[in-house]
């Protein structure tokens, strides 16, 4: 994890701007759960399972999703502070970043599994269906469409991987600059010991005097 340049720009550099990404997206999200909730639409940002949901379950759902976006925000506002209160406001930052990786990864298999905003294959098809004017799509379009899916998916995790090394390279490149603008705390003393030759003509001043005997 050294060095402090990543591609063409500095790793705080690219830390901030992942944070500011994230805070954006975030947003974005947050505000395609709420039209969703008061509209009463399905969100655009957003899958559910295809099984119905009952309103205890969807609210339950609603207030988890909404929960880690606050959290996630809240972990991209400490970076942005990190320069003046140290590596550690970075270090939830890369908490979630690896989180979102790994869940990321697990959702091709479970959409479920995604934190909220993590792209799916159903929403490819709902877009795609959107798209055609909800007609069916034929076969070759629908191959064509799991073909663009898997090419973005697989930058898209790329994308997270690079936020994930340079959040990490900026944690640690944060606490060498602070260890060392640090002031040593003790105070130590040089002191040059005399030669040999030097020792034997020196005065034995603190020799006891001689003292006669009774």
């Amino acid at each position: 994890m050294s060095g402090t340049q990543s591609l063409c720009c500095h790793v705080h550099t690219a830390t901030r701007a992942a944070a500011i990404f994230y805070m954006v997206y975030n947003l974005l999200v947050a505000m395609d759960l709420t039209i969703g909730v008061f509209w009463k639409t399905e969100p655009v940002l957003i899958s559910y399972p295809d099984v119905s949901l009952n309103k205890g379950y969807h609210v339950f759902d609603i207030s988890t999703n909404f929960m880690m976006l606050v959290l996630m925000s809240f972990s991209s506002v400490l970076v942005l502070i990190s320069h003046r209160k140290g590596p550690m406001c970075v270090m939830p930052f890369v908490l979630f970043m690896f989180l979102d990786v790994a869940l990321s990864i697990l959702s091709l298999f479970a959409t479920p599994w995604g934190l909220p905003g993590t792209p799916s294959y159903k929403d490819a098809l709902r877009l795609a269906l959107h798209v055609k004017g909800g007609a069916k799509l034929e076969a070759e379009e629908l191959s064509q469409v799991t073909m663009i899916f898997g090419v973005l998916f697989v930058l898209y995790i790329l994308l997270k991987v690079y936020m994930l090394q340079v959040s990490m390279r900026s944690f640690y490149a944060l606490r060498e600059s602070r260890m060392s603008a640090c002031p040593a705390t003790e105070n130590t003393v040089m002191v040059k010991l005399p030669s040999y030759d030097e020792a034997l003509k020196m005065k034995a001043d603190a020799v006891p005097p001689v003292y006669p005997e009774p």
